[in-house]
């Protein structure tokens, strides 16, 4: 770590550090907790610094009888999002920033009645749905930073949403769900690193080497809906989801294959989901879970080659409307092998159900995907792997990690992740990013 970084986790680290003291001095009865991250990644290759990630995030976190309220603000400096002058698709400008990642506040009525309960939540909120890990098909409310790609966890990776939830308990095992999302946020895919060649070869057609996007407009009936049934039976705990909104990743649309200025247009579909997950513990701390989710409408693909030319000749986009499916299903086990080992094992396929030829995605997707834990010593260690293998394509990332607890506050992580595929392939592309990174988290 150099003089220079150290000094950046020092101006980030600071004001947060006298904030939280000022706070609890000011507000004795106010429980405040926090981290401070700094992180490095470097190209195993060529020696190159992908990313120096500096975070400090202050957490408020407190019960007032049947109220919650939760605050979690964090200041970045991250050298991976491009800066002022990025080509395309930023929502919040600049390496470094200080905002709300998510604010709410929740409250509890309860009743003696059929009833049991009903909570209200509004805020900005980070919303988890589905039972899978890192590959969550009906998790899809908020927008992820995709700026460092499968390298940062799918939590850490998520926006909070201004929104709303309405939830009512009738027994602890039956559940009725609402949200209402007024705010519309796009997912982030700029990156100073891993520039996708869809998108490169997108920029090439633009002449002007971007890319502008069209945001729905700030309006109450583009709001976004969506729902859940949550119901336990037999030991299996179940939820049937349900989204109508805007999706937050865009459409690409394509109006000519010369090359010239404002060529193509990134717009935001509205998508219809519906979902179901569900989870069930067996026995010697083994658990299956699963989650499916079918798109109805708002999932489009890209044509390529002869078929992108045909489409775009006749006054197209270069894209079409599909029915789409994609599920995750798997097990884990808390104890594989050797007690504090932990297993999770899951295999995740994407299916374009109206497929045809000329798209320039396959019809399937085939992904088993791994996460391996080792805990020693009381936890105070762990070597760990995880990853994915895409079966149809032959192509993995994987990566190898060990942590170690240096104190009860402090952990220390150094690891590798290495991308093996052909460079067609989604995986592939990234061939020559292999990496190693270490990382330290201060926790107060």
């Amino acid at each position: 770590m150099t003089a220079k970084s150290l000094l950046k986790i020092y101006k980030i680290a600071l004001p947060v550090l006298l904030l939280l003291l000022s706070l609890q001095h000011a507000v004795a009865a106010i429980t405040l907790s926090g981290d401070v991250t700094a992180r490095n990644q470097t190209g195993t290759h060529t020696g190159e610094v992908y990313r120096n990630y500096l975070k400090a995030d202050l957490n408020l976190n407190e019960t007032f009888e049947n109220t919650e309220v939760k605050a979690v603000l964090r200041a970045e400096d991250d050298s991976m999002r491009p800066g002022d002058d990025a080509a395309y698709l930023r929502g919040d400008t600049g390496i470094q920033r200080i905002y709300l990642r998510e604010a709410y506040i929740s409250h509890d009525f309860y009743f003696e009645s059929f009833i049991d309960s009903i909570n209200i939540k509004l805020g900005r909120i980070i919303y988890t749905w589905g039972n899978s890990d890192e590959v969550k098909p009906v998790d899809i409310i908020n927008p992820q930073d995709y700026s460092n790609l499968y390298f940062t966890p799918i939590q850490e990776r998520k926006y909070g949403v201004f929104s709303g939830t309405a939830s009512i308990f009738f027994t602890e095992n039956f559940f009725i769900e609402a949200v209402a999302i007024p705010e519309f946020k796009p997912s982030e895919i700029a990156s100073s690193v891993f520039e996708q060649d869809s998108m490169h070869a997108l920029i090439g057609l633009n002449g002007d080497n971007s890319i502008k996007q069209k945001l729905p407009d700030s309006d109450i009936k583009n709001s976004s809906y969506s729902g859940r049934i949550g119901l336990t039976l037999f030991d299996f705990d179940m939820h049937a989801n349900y989204f109508y909104g805007y999706g937050n990743l865009p459409v690409y649309k394509l109006q000519s294959l010369t090359p010239s200025a404002d060529n193509i247009m990134a717009d935001y579909k509205k998508v219809q989901m519906f979902g179901f997950d569900f989870q069930r513990a067996l026995f010697s701390g083994i658990s299956i879970r699963g989650e499916a989710a079918f798109f109805e409408r708002g999932k489009y693909f890209a044509y390529n080659g002869a078929a992108l030319m045909a489409d775009v000749a006749v006054g197209s986009t270069g894209s079409a409307e599909k029915r789409y499916t994609e599920y995750t299903i798997g097990f884990d086990d808390q104890d594989f092998i050797f007690d504090d080992m932990y297993l999770n094992l899951q295999f995740h396929q994407k299916i374009i159900l109206s497929y045809e030829p000329g798209l320039a995605s396959d019809r399937y997707t085939n992904l088993v995907l791994w996460n391996l834990k080792y805990y020693m010593m009381n936890k105070k260690y762990r070597v760990s792997s995880q990853g994915a293998c895409d079966i149809g394509e032959r192509s993995v990332y994987a990566n190898a990690e060990f942590m170690a607890k240096l104190a009860d506050n402090f952990e220390f992580t150094i690891g590798t992740w290495i991308l093996e595929g052909k460079a067609d392939t989604d995986i592939g592309q990234f061939d020559s990013n292999d990496m190693v990174y270490v990382s330290g988290i201060l926790t107060f």
